[in-house]
C-alpha cells in the first residue's frame, strides 16, 4: 500500500534523523517518496509469513532503482497505518 503524506513526511523525517541521505548504491539522494509503501511481507507464493504482520517500507531511489527496506515499527510507520491509512 502506498504511504500517504503524512507517513512520508515521517520517513523523511526519521531517514534525517539518522543521516540518511545518499543511496548506498548510486550515491544519489533522488529519494522517491511519493513511491514510497508499506509491504506486509516480502513474501512467495505459499511462504510463511515471518515478518508476523510487522512489515517493512519500501523506498526507491530516483536515480538507479536501488530499494531501501525499512522496519515499519522502528519508522513509525506501522503504528501510523491502521489510523492514517487515507489521509
Amino acid at each position: 500500500m502506498p504511504l500517504n503524506p503524512s507517513q512520508q513526511q515521517n520517513l523523511e523525517r526519521w531517514m534525517r534523523s539518522k543521516a540518511i541521505r545518499g543511496c548506498p548504491a548510486c550515491g544519489d539522494s533522488k529519494w522517491r517518496f511519493a513511491e514510497a509503501s508499506y509491504v506486509r511481507a516480502l513474501l512467495e507464493a505459499g511462504d510463511a509469513n515471518l515478518t508476523e504482520d510487522r512489515g517493512v517500507v519500501k523506498l526507491p531511489c530516483g536515480n538507479c532503482g536501488y530499494v531501501m527496506l525499512f522496519d515499519a515499527e522502528t519508522l513509525g510507520i506501522r503504528g501510523l497505518w491502521d489510523t492514517g491509512r487515507s489521509v
